[in-house]
């Protein structure tokens, strides 16, 4: 009796971890695909961690899916963000800031995820979300000042 008891708890116990790590997961995937409400942009962004996820499981590059998460995250987060500014100033602001830390990030991965085609890749997404506000001419790289990769 005592040893049913006692199954039962650790069966418990591991179904409530099981649904735990089913619920993170699915905030994980769900994070991953988070939208910038922009078609247009959230195609190219898609794009590019397509083609980053493709490399990686066809190589053997000095980065991880979480590198290529971060860089989806980071551009993101800065078309949600330089979309709700209301200065040329602020979004230029948010342009460097982003640019700095996509430095940063493929410096952490021996500059090898941000190669040509990404690096064309994510200079587009950025000076579109900025024409978007009419901060820049379709055609202005507003990344070059900062940009590393």
């Amino acid at each position: 009796m005592i040893k049913k008891k006692t199954n039962r708890i650790q069966n418990i116990k591991l179904y409530k971890i099981i649904i735990f790590l089913i619920l993170l997961t699915s905030f994980n995937i769900v994070r991953a695909q988070q939208k910038t409400g922009i078609g247009s942009i959230d195609t190219l962004i898609f794009d590019l961690k397509t083609n980053m996820e493709g490399y990686l499981h066809e190589n053997n590059p000095p980065y991880v899916q979480d590198d290529i998460d971060l860089c989806i995250a980071t551009l993101s987060d800065y078309v949600v963000k330089v979309l709700d500014t209301k200065s040329k100033d602020e979004g230029m602001k948010l342009v460097k800031a982003t640019v700095l830390k996509l430095n940063e990030l493929n410096e952490k991965c021996d500059y090898s995820l941000i190669e040509t085609n990404e690096r064309e890749q994510i200079a587009q997404i950025i000076i579109l979300a900025g024409h978007e506000k009419n901060y820049n001419a379709i055609d202005e790289d507003i990344t070059e000042e900062w940009r590393e990769w």
